[in-house]
């Protein structure tokens, strides 16, 4: 049970018995007004949530996208927060090395844009950036270009590199975070998708009531 619900219980009982289980205590107070209030903020803190991750998801978050034009990439860049942008091309073998890695992370990072676009699509992009080495990473923050990545030097110099290399470069111009704890040395692909209804970016507990609610805002 959550620690401010069982705070508003032993308030409600005065009752300052630890033996108390949680059923007992939840028993007690079904309809205490000042839990219900704490169930229907949390609850409305649900539904901000998924409005926020319907918003995100609706711009191509959670998953690697290729873009077609350059005004569309334009447009990115100077409206995401956050954001990993490739410059690729079809026929070279590293950018398609560096794809598989993005296509992995994304799902992993929500609240990062992840997308790519080639150089033939945008030469004008290509010359505001000085893009002249492929593969190369622009990291957004904030509407601008922070930091980028070009080739292969800071990620090992070799093709062998692991996802969860690149993702701690990631991590070190501060586009995406880290997870927590040993769920960092766990291979990306392996980890369960970071992004979890109740809590930005991090994994949330969730009661069964508030999973039934947020059955209806399922996206």
């Amino acid at each position: 049970m959550d620690e401010k619900i069982k705070a508003v219980a032993r308030r409600a009982l005065n009752d300052d018995d630890d033996a108390l289980s949680d059923d007992e205590l939840l028993a007690e107070l079904e309809n205490d007004p000042e839990l219900e209030k704490l169930r229907e903020a949390r609850l409305d803190q649900l539904k901000r949530e998924m409005s926020w991750a319907r918003d995100l998801r609706g711009r191509g978050h959670g998953e690697y996208v290729e873009i077609q034009k350059e005004e569309e990439m334009v447009k990115l860049i100077g409206s995401e927060s956050r954001a990993v942008v490739h410059f690729t091309h079809p026929q070279f073998a590293r950018c398609k090395i560096l794809d598989g890695h993005l296509r992995v992370l994304a799902p992993h990072h929500f609240e990062t844009r992840f997308a790519s676009i080639s150089v033939e699509r945008c030469p004008f992009l290509a010359q505001k950036f000085q893009v002249r080495v492929l593969p190369c990473l622009l990291l957004v923050d904030g509407g601008r270009v922070a930091d980028r990545i070009v080739g292969f030097e800071e990620l090992g110099n070799g093709d062998a590199f692991s996802t969860n290399t690149l993702e701690r470069r990631l991590a070190k111009s501060k586009v995406i975070a880290l997870p927590r704890g040993e769920l960092a040395r766990v291979p990306v692909a392996e980890r369960p998708i970071s992004y979890q209804i109740g809590h930005r970016g991090q994994h949330a507990d969730i009661s069964d009531d508030e999973k039934e609610a947020a059955k209806e805002l399922e996206f």
